[in-house]
């Protein structure tokens, strides 16, 4: 009985130990307010950013996840502002009524890119866009868009 008693007590001990140093890992953070972030962190969270807005095409999860309150916005017709992009992109982007074809995708130097083609309802011709963003730490802090139609009868 006397051993179970001390097998329990350093059991308790050591459990005690290790939450004091215990440290959340980078899953169990939120993204913003921004922290610093290795690049393997960094990559990991933007490939995460990607799956939510362009794979499960959940744009205010991914904005709300990802981006700055005060981020700064490079398209001419959308107010820089996470709750902007959010308010502009919450009708646009929906699962019936786009599909977008990721065709590259990139992390580096604080920077990401997505190339994508994007097919919307009712439109006659595909669009071909590359989203940049520019994070700092764990969050997106500015986004810039190329955006062309694909014309078929140009060709």
């Amino acid at each position: 009985m006397r051993l179970i008693s001390v097998v329990v007590s350093v059991v308790a001990l050591a459990s005690a130990s290790k939450l004091g140093s215990y440290h959340p890992t980078a899953a169990t953070l939120p993204n913003c307010p921004s922290r610093l972030a290795s690049p393997a962190e960094q990559r990991a969270i933007f490939n995460d950013f990607v799956n939510d807005f362009y794979v499960e095409k959940n744009t205010t999860k991914a904005l709300l996840n990802h981006m700055t309150e005060d981020y700064i916005q490079h398209n001419p017709n959308v107010l820089s502002g996470r709750q902007s992009s959010v308010d502009f992109l919450a009708t646009l982007v929906t699962p019936e009524g786009v599909n977008m074809t990721i065709i590259h995708n990139n992390f580096d130097n604080n920077t990401g890119y997505i190339h994508y083609r994007l097919d919307t309802l009712g439109a006659p011709e595909p669009t071909a866009i590359v989203d940049i963003f520019r994070f700092d730490g764990t969050c997106i802090v500015e986004h810039w868009d190329v955006i062309q139609t694909i014309c078929y009868e140009c060709r």
